[in-house]
């Protein structure tokens, strides 16, 4: 019995043995189908993020494309169509006085020495820039009356229409140069110019920017926007010595002596270099004007008496002679009256001024004809009627070979 009882215990130990090892077994199962599933989970994410990826790359390398492609483009259009702006205030900054003393012709050295003079600077700017293919805009915003009028009272200009044929003339000589008449007003001015520059400063075909004076410090705030971001491509042009603010924006300068004046024009009137000196002209008459045959009207007097001469001061009378009444007026008078003189004291008038009519540009009007007689007209419309037309070529040339009637 006893050897039968130990076998049985051996066998369910053995028992005990294979059941803990199926239990592991199985444990070690279960762990490894837990691990591959964790793996498969994050397989199918690791892919879905890859397909992802893929899909992400090939739209950003096909936008890529596209903007390389627009870039190519647009500095392709960029590089075709440059062009550097010169925005002037005519009113701050004149020309030079004998540009403007020899009128058309002086605009069109104006705008060819103005052209030479940016495109040297520009070149030395940009040396490994194709400088020779941008193209120059320029811009003089000024009140084109004003100023004319004003170097006309300085004398540096015979005739106020000679700054008008300067404009022309610097507008004509190169294609992109012009003059801006704003008119009256210098915020007129102002505004333009500071639009000009809020709209081609960013403009990426806009090389670069040259503007001036440096006499106004109200451009000092305008300018301040741009001192950051575009201090490399805008240059102002120094007239006269540029104000300590402008200095301390920091931008280059530049100067012109001979396309612009070094200092202000002059309150008074100075002779000019072509000798003439502007003189004031006689005012017209406010209601007839001057005629061109002059005549003295003279006193009226009576037929048969002589011309009365009043003098220029009567003597007091004496006591002897305004005790006898004799030296007294109404005694004269009264001798006149009895000689039968009449005598006038009408104050004598005096003869009219000789004079031309001028308008504001000191050019000369012809005074307005008189009326013509209508007797005159009508007996000459009579005589063209009955065949006496009078001849024109006998009249103005003084040869005259037609039938026509050549004597009244």
């Amino acid at each position: 019995m006893n050897g039968h009882s130990a076998s049985s215990e051996s066998y369910y130990d053995q028992l005990d043995g294979f059941q803990a090892s199926d239990r592991a077994r199985n444990a070690l199962v279960t762990e490894v189908l837990r691990k591959y599933e964790a793996l498969q989970l994050k397989y199918a994410e690791t892919l879905s993020d890859y397909n992802n990826e893929v899909e992400s790359r090939r739209m950003w390398q096909s936008k890529a494309n596209q903007n390389e492609s627009a870039l190519t483009q647009f500095k392709q259009a960029s590089g075709s169509n440059s062009f550097v702006l010169v925005v002037i205030d005519g009113d701050g900054a004149p020309f030079a006085d004998y540009l403007y003393a020899r009128g058309r012709d002086g605009g069109s050295d104006a705008a060819y020495q103005l052209h030479a003079e940016i495109k040297n600077h520009l070149k030395a700017t940009y040396p490994d820039a194709a400088v020779d293919d941008w193209n120059v805009v320029v811009q003089v915003v000024l009140n084109l009356q004003g100023i004319a009028a004003k170097l006309h009272s300085c004398g540096l200009v015979m005739n106020p229409n000679e700054v008008f044929a300067f404009a022309r003339a610097f507008g004509s000589a190169q294609p992109l140069f012009s003059f801006i008449d704003v008119g009256q007003g210098k915020e007129r001015a102002d505004h333009k110019i500071r639009e000009t520059l809020r709209v081609f400063l960013p403009n990426a075909q806009c090389k670069h920017v040259f503007f001036g004076p440096t006499h106004d410090n109200g451009y000092l705030v305008v300018l301040e926007n741009y001192r950051r971001n575009y201090a490399s491509r805008l240059t102002l042009i120094e007239t006269r010595p540029a104000e300590p603010g402008f200095m301390a924006l920091g931008f280059p300068m530049v100067r012109f002596p001979s396309v612009f004046r070094s200092a202000d024009l002059p309150a008074k009137t100075v002779a000019s270099t072509n000798g003439y000196t502007p003189t004031p002209s006689p005012l017209p008459p406010a209601v007839q004007p001057p005629t061109r045959s002059i005549s003295v009207p003279k006193p009226a007097i009576s037929a048969n008496s002589a011309p009365f001469v009043p003098r220029s001061a009567s003597p007091a009378p004496s006591s002897d002679s305004a005790s006898s009444g004799a030296g007294t007026w109404a005694a004269v008078g009264a001798k006149g009256a009895s000689n039968g003189k009449t005598i006038n004291i009408a104050s004598k008038k005096s003869a009219p001024r000789r004079c031309v009519l001028l308008n504001v540009h000191d050019e000369r009007l012809d005074s307005e004809l008189p009326r013509t007689d209508a007797g005159a007209e009508k007996r000459f419309a009579e005589q063209i009627k009955t065949g006496k037309k009078y001849c024109n070529s006998h009249h103005l040339t003084g040869v005259c070979m037609l039938p026509f009637l050549h004597a009244g």
